[in-house]
Formats: C-alpha cells, structure tokens, sequence
C-alpha cells in the first residue's frame, strides 16, 4: 500500500474461512490479486478536481463461481460556495467496465450470477448536491440547521448481466443516502433519476454535542428487480432514515440510528450505542435490531438481533486488558435458519496488550459457543504482533 497527498496505491489479497451455518468453505472466495489505484488531479485554469480510479479483482472458488472485473474511473466534482451560503457541489462520473465469469450456475441466487463469459458496460453519472446552512444561538449555545437536496441521474445501466460479488449487502442508511451509489462495493449501480432530500441539525454548548440526521429519497423509476423488498429502496419513495449523536465532554458518547417503514412507520431498523471514556479506558454497550422483512433467499440481508458490550482498561502505561462479547437474540422468526431462539452466547474475548513507541503485542483468548461455518465451538488463543509503520504479524 502507497499513499501520498494526491494519490493511492493498495495490491492485495485476501483468503477467509467461512462463518456462516451450513456454508462451505469451497463456496468462499480466494480474493487475489486486488488492485486499487486513484490519483487526484487540478489543472490551471478548469475549474473543480478530477479523481482518475484504476480497479482490478480476480476472484476464485474451489466449489463455485468464479469471476474477474476490471474498470477505469473518472470523476469531476465542483463545489462552490454562493453569495446566499448555499454550499453547491456539481458531480460528473464516467465508468467503463470489463467482467469475466465462469460456473455462475453453482451460485445460489440468480440474481448475483449475472452472464458467463464476458461482459462490458459503460457508467455515466451527473449530481447537483445543495446544502443550506442556518446558524443561530439555542437554549445558551449554537445550533446550525442544514437542510440538504440532492438530485443523481444515471441512465440505465447493465446490472444484471454483470456477477455480484460486492454488492450484495444493499441497505438504505443514514451513511448512504446521499451517495452517488446506494449499493456498496462496485458490482450493482443504482440507474435512473432520484431526488435524496433531508437536513443536518447540531447543537453545541460547554460540555454537550448534539447532531441529527434525518431524510428520504423519491426515485423518478421503479427498481423492484434490482433492490428487492425490505432494503428500504425498493419502491419510488424510500423508508426514512437517521442518526442522532449525543456526547457529554468527550466522555459519554450515545449513538442512535434507526430506519422507518415510509408506509407503517415500523422500526426497520433500530441501533444503539453507548460509550463511556475515551480511546484508553472504556465501556461500550451496543443492541442492533434488523427488521427488513425480506425473503430468505436473499442471505445477506437476513434479520437479526443482538446485543455488543466491549470494555478496555490500561493496567500500567503500556499494559491493558480488554474484553467483548457478542450475545445473539435473533429468534427462529426473524431467521428461520437460526438454532437458537431468542437467547445465545455467540463468542467471547478476552485478552492483554502491551503498547509502545515501536509495537503493538496482544494476546486474546476467543471462546465460540456454537459452530458457525467452518468455525467450531471451543476455545481459540491468537498473538497478534504490529511493528508500527511494517504491518501486522
């Protein structure tokens, strides 16, 4: 990995082992090479920045699909400031794209294999982002109100002929509404026109933060086949979405974020975090609640429930103690594929660290209560050795 001021070079590759129930390590992709390069550029007198991607991935399965994907990215992004305070950011992208791919019959579900053998296709994209910003005094501090439109057209675009193979995980979230490219990864584009419109509040005061957001899409097109039921975005108007962040003094930290049915007004997702300390001594509590409603064919996007404590504590100035677990709640009708039903240690870690100028040294000790893929139940001892500034051992 490279990076400097104006460009970013990462050549990778990665092998995993599989975690979920009754998934087979042959089905689970070697991931060799990963290529990413992107480059950032200005030239005297053409107004805005342009960002130049280069992406290439090669992707092996001994008992499944295989594929290989390479394109080249150009984008131009304008942002300027009017004589009213609206911030202005003008967006043009073009993509061209080369797939190969073998076996897609051995993946399960249809709409991931796309067409064997090769396949290209080009992307264009233009976005006008608006965002309005309102400062005022509130209950003895600062609050700043910014309401936010942004209008994204892509003509239609070749989605299914194309392998999925980063794109699966497709959620509408408050991270991604505003995005040129709802899905992750590279694989799936959202085409058409849409209209993401929403705002941005924050209050501030001595000892106390406060930040909102909340907001929704109209999309000009239906993409039922593309986006299936449950992800938030499958029908013209999406599910509202939000997060609120609250801190006192750096040291408590509650986090919020939660999806609404647009119809029902059903909680489709509800997440909360809870923070006490800072980066050397903490206690976190999390509990997480997917209720997306989608069928089970789709085993990304499967509902679950779950709760998160993690907790570290420095013993001396370089030795600390850490611990997490992760409880499952997730009942039989939220996952028909699950054993438990409604209660379930997951795993447990438990572990010490030493920290330094020149290295970071830890030992965990990992308990799994239940046999997940390929992982078997029972204990597990890791030592994971960073020379800062070299990488991981």
């Amino acid at each position: 990995e490279r990076i400097d001021d104006d460009s970013y070079l990462s050549v990778a590759g990665w092998v995993t082992q599989t975690v979920r129930v009754n998934d087979p390590q042959g089905m689970v992709p070697l991931a060799l090479p990963v290529i990413d390069y992107r480059r950032r550029l200005s030239f005297d007198g053409v107004p805005g920045r342009f960002e130049l991607q280069a992406n290439s991935l090669a992707i092996v399965r001994t008992a499944g699909q295989d594929s290989q994907r390479a394109f080249a990215k150009a984008q131009w992004d304008l942002r300027t400031i009017t004589g009213m305070g609206q911030e202005v950011t003008l967006t043009g992208l073009a993509r061209a794209d080369a797939y190969h791919s073998a076996e897609n019959e051995l993946t399960t579900t249809a709409t991931y294999r796309g067409l064997p053998g090769w396949q290209t296709r080009g992307i264009a994209t233009a976005a006008i982002d608006v965002k309005w910003p309102f400062v005022g005094e509130f209950f003895g501090g600062t609050q700043v109100l910014t309401p936010r439109v942004q209008v994204v057209a892509t003509p239609g675009v070749r989605n299914f002929e194309i392998p999925n193979e980063d794109s699966r995980s497709v959620d509408l979230e408050d991270t991604n509404l505003f995005s040129l490219n709802r899905f992750p990864g590279y694989d799936r584009i959202e085409d058409g026109v849409r209209v993401a419109y929403g705002f941005d509040w924050t209050f501030q005061r001595p000892g106390l933060k406060v930040m909102t957001t909340i907001g929704q899409s109209y999309r000009l097109s239906n993409q039922n086949t593309l986006l299936p039921d449950g992800t938030g975005l499958s029908n013209k108007a999406s599910d509202y979405v939000g997060r609120t962040v609250v801190r006192f003094d750096d040291i408590v930290k509650f986090t919020h974020r939660f999806r609404l049915d647009k119809d029902s007004l059903t909680l489709r997702r509800h997440e909360f975090d809870a923070t006490l300390g800072n980066h050397r001594r903490y206690i976190e509590a999390g509990y997480l609640k997917l209720n997306r409603d989608i069928v089970s064919t789709f085993e990304d996007l499967q509902d679950r429930e779950e709760l998160r404590f993690a907790a570290r504590t420095p013993i001396t100035r370089n030795f600390s103690v850490f611990g997490s677990t992760i409880i499952n709640l997730t009942n039989r009708d939220e996952d028909p594929t699950r054993s438990s039903d409604g209660y379930q240690m997951l795993r447990h870690r438990l572990g010490v660290a030493w920290t330094d100028d020149c290295l970071d040294l830890s030992f965990t000790w990992r308990r799994d209560y239940v046999n997940i893929g390929d992982a078997v139940r029972g204990n597990s001892f890791q030592i994971s050795l960073s020379l800062k500034n070299l990488g991981v051992k």
